[in-house]
């Protein structure tokens, strides 16, 4: 039986971020989450009809956002409800994305008689200056509050923080993860660089002067910085932007970098079966139209051949520190790995860890990556 994973996009927010390209709605009415919640139920049914979920083994399963704190538990709950029925015996990695400023004790707790064993908490900085800058509605007492609640609960905390925030300095990031790093249950660290997307406010603010973001030199300095931080700390980079100790590593996202079977229910959500890629509209209008009438949302349906799968397996995993997995590698496409890539290989040594089962980009060079994968695809 084959493992799949499953991530819900929950797509609301009281406000959306100045840097946000996400597709994502302020409309938080009661009115409008029902109607979305009930979509995302059928969706799972058609999907079910469809694929024949049942003969899966539901690995993981993911909740994200938008701002998915901001629903109400008992609609989380009914969701739920429609996934278990397929999946009774589900007991893996439940992981649910929130923001500080709407974490509470009551939710923390339905989170757990739920079946969720891990949260990701946006946190981003632990300046109010620089959050406010950006749109964060959260600040820091907050921040620390919602680590406060989610530690003494025993939570699996995996918490966001992003590098070249406006006004962001070295002391920032060390204060950051000096703080966050005390909490026994903070396992897991993503860092991202601020990326200004064209038409987002922060776009605006940056071009019209009102606001400076670091430059790219200076964002990698920043992440090399903090990189040497968390590795003091015991927070292993197992992918480009991803820290953990030891065995905490992100079950769900490493599905992605591994090119395994993945279902995406609701707006703007991407799949991928087999060797078919697929992904809803990110209108709201055109994902409803859809649904309401009984018909999956894809926009667009791709085929990959075993030569797309190939490369996009090659792609991804160097993203990450196991990077390729020689045996695996042969088994999934019937290839030597190091006889089909030995000039290439040979091209890139200096980038390379190579041993009997593995070939990954070094540490140092993950930064670089791509140059170094365009080699191989």
């Amino acid at each position: 039986m084959k493992n799949l994973s499953v991530y819900v996009h929950i797509p609301f927010c009281r406000q959306r971020c100045y840097y946000c390209d996400f597709v994502s709605s302020t409309n938080c009415s009661d009115t409008n989450m029902l109607r979305y919640v009930n979509a995302v139920k059928r969706e799972l049914g058609l999907s079910d009809k469809i694929f024949n979920l049942k003969n899966y083994n539901l690995d993981t399963l993911y909740f994200g956002g938008g701002t998915p704190s901001l629903l109400k538990s008992d609609y989380f709950r009914s969701i739920l409800e429609e996934l278990f029925l397929i999946w009774p015996n589900f007991k893996g990695e439940m992981t649910f994305e929130a923001n500080p400023n709407s974490i509470s004790e009551n939710l923390i707790l339905d989170l757990k008689n739920m079946g969720f064993n891990r949260i990701s908490i946006g946190i981003q900085s632990l300046n109010d200056a620089t959050l406010s800058s950006v749109g964060r509605l959260h600040n820091a007492s907050e921040a620390i509050n919602a680590l406060n609640l989610c530690n003494s609960y025993n939570l699996n905390i995996s918490v966001d923080l992003m590098l070249g925030l406006p006004g962001q300095s070295k002391e920032d990031i060390f204060s950051f993860i000096d703080t966050v790093t005390k909490y026994e249950n903070v396992n897991h660290i993503s860092t991202y660089m601020l990326s200004v997307e064209e038409g987002t406010k922060l776009d605006k603010l940056v071009k019209e002067g009102v606001i400076t973001v670091a430059s790219d030199d200076e964002k990698v300095d920043l992440f090399d910085y903090a990189s040497m931080l968390l590795k003091k700390k015991g927070f292993n980079r197992y992918e480009v932007s991803n820290f953990a100790k030891d065995g905490f590593e992100s079950k769900h996202n490493s599905r992605y970098w591994e090119l395994k079977d993945y279902l995406g229910l609701g707006i703007s959500s991407h799949s991928l079966m087999g060797n078919k890629r697929f992904y809803n509209p990110s209108s709201f209008d055109d994902y409803y139209k859809s649904i309401e009438i009984d018909k999956l949302a894809y926009l667009e349906e791709e085929n990959l051949s075993d030569e797309d799968l190939e490369k996009e397996y090659i792609m991804l995993a160097l993203r990450t520190a196991k990077g390729i997995d020689l045996n695996e590698f042969q088994e999934k496409f019937n290839i030597d790995f190091s006889k089909k890539y030995a000039n290439e290989i040979e091209d890139c040594l200096k980038y390379l860890n190579i041993n009997n089962n593995n070939i990954s980009i070094k540490d140092e060079y993950l930064n670089t990556m791509n140059s170094i994968v365009l080699k191989f695809i």
